[in-house]
């Protein structure tokens, strides 16, 4: 029965011990009584370590994946700028690679260039000194030459009056030595050539020049002795370049080197007939032909028709027609003194020869190749 009691007194007391307690200080308080405070409630401190870890955790994942999918379109552009840099990188060091090779290369090539420019400067000072040298004997040759001349007399048979005239002719050696000295022109002649187009009509128009005084003189001296008549003017020109001495030259001339040197082939030979006749003016052409099948230059000049040959038994007269104009043939190449049949050119007998007049063709063939035309 006691036990129920209790029991019973405990449970009541569980069910009531708010109400207990609180009366209990009530009456404590009343009554004088002081009561112990009741134990701390304990606290689930585990349990908020396990919450905040689990959340960390979760926020972590909820991180991960939004910051995976957020960055993963980056990571992309950044893998991509990679390899292209990594790309532009190797493409680079490909070139860096081959200009050092090159480097290496002119490197060498500098070393060599810097040895033979060493060599040059050497060369060039000894080649300096050569020149000073040449230079000064050049000087005083040109003084020493100042009072040198070469002398020239030619004898002119005028067949129409049957006189002979004795012209005579003081060459300066400074001006032959000018022309002699041009090498450039001295070129071989060529039926067709540009270049011998050019060197003709550069040399027949050297009576032009300061140093072509002697040409403009023999052309004056021969005009005065036919006392203006055209066709004998023209003959007595060919009969004075008849009296050079026919040599193989392999290389054109200046008629002033025709002149003092005495000799000259076909083409120096009608370039100094055509040189004298084109200071008085008259038009000529100078022909590069093939004569009888061989290389061969003449000339031709504008003029009436000749009539003198006539009187020495030719029945015809040769002419080239050229823009419409009759240039009426010359042969400017007579022979060589020395030879076995040679004929003064300036006698009487020298005229019965086809090649002494204007007009006078000594060919059976001629092909017209080039022609070289003078202006009067």
């Amino acid at each position: 029965m006691r036990r129920i009691i209790v029991n019973n007194i405990n449970n009541f007391i569980k069910r009531n011990k708010a109400n207990i307690l609180i009366n209990s200080i009530l009456l404590g308080e009343n009554m004088g009584y002081t009561y112990p405070p009741p134990p701390p409630r304990e606290r689930p401190i585990g349990k908020i370590i396990i919450g905040i870890l689990i959340g960390l955790l979760i926020g972590a994942v909820i991180g991960f994946a939004f910051g995976y999918g957020v960055l993963s379109s980056e990571i992309k552009e950044w893998k991509e700028k990679y390899y292209f840099k990594k790309g532009e990188y190797e493409s680079l060091s490909l070139k860096y690679n081959k200009l050092l090779s090159n480097y290496t290369i002119l490197q060498q090539k500098y070393i060599n260039l810097k040895s033979e420019h060493l060599v040059l400067v050497e060369n060039y000072t000894r080649l300096r000194t050569i020149f000073e040298q040449l230079k000064n004997l050049s000087e005083l040759f040109e003084k020493q030459t100042k009072e040198v001349f070469y002398y020239r007399i030619f004898t002119i048979y005028n067949y129409k009056t049957d006189e002979y005239w004795y012209a005579w002719y003081k060459i300066p050696a400074r001006d032959y030595y000018h022309y002699r000295f041009d090498v450039s022109t001295h070129t071989p002649a060529l039926l067709n050539d540009r270049m011998t187009q050019e060197i003709v009509y550069k040399t027949v128009t050297s009576w032009q020049d300061d140093k072509g005084s002697v040409i403009r003189e023999i052309a004056s001296d021969l005009w005065y002795i036919s006392k203006g008549d055209l066709e004998l003017f023209v003959n007595l020109a060919i009969q004075l370049v008849h009296q050079i001495c026919y040599n193989i030259t392999r290389y054109t001339k200046y008629p002033i080197e025709t002149l003092v040197e005495g000799s000259g082939d076909c083409d120096n030979v009608a370039i100094l007939t055509a040189s004298i006749l084109n200071a008085k003016g008259l038009d000529v052409v100078v022909l590069l032909v093939k004569a009888d099948g061989n290389g061969h230059a003449m000339l031709g000049v504008n003029i009436n028709k000749p009539n003198d040959l006539y009187d020495y038994g030719r029945k015809t007269a040769w002419y080239y027609e050229y823009n419409g104009k009759k240039y009426w043939l010359i042969e400017a190449t007579w022979g060589d003194p020395g030879g076995k049949n040679w004929i003064d050119p300036a006698t009487p007998e020298a005229y019965r020869y086809i090649g002494a007049f204007v007009g006078d063709n000594p060919w059976n063939k001629i092909e017209i190749i080039n022609v070289v035309k003078i202006e009067g």
